[in-house]
């Protein structure tokens, strides 16, 4: 599960800056929701860290406006 956080937060830092309390904070939650996805039988390493991305995206950007969840 590490190295699913860690693809993810490092991708991510390629667009964004994030101090050292914002990667911390990013770190515990994207590894809580990795964890849940896991136990919920996705194992899919690449879709994991997709999912990991785009919840990290939405965690600092907030949701796309484009989508309205209908």
């Amino acid at each position: 599960m590490n190295e699913i956080v860690d693809q993810a937060l490092k991708t991510y830092e390629l667009t964004r800056v994030m101090d050292d309390g914002q990667l911390a904070v990013s770190r515990e939650r994207i590894s809580r929701y990795v964890g849940q996805l896991m136990s919920a039988g996705r194992s899919d390493p690449d879709q994991l860290t997709e999912f990991a991305r785009a919840y990290l995206k939405e965690m600092h950007e907030g949701p796309d406006p484009r989508f309205t969840g209908c």
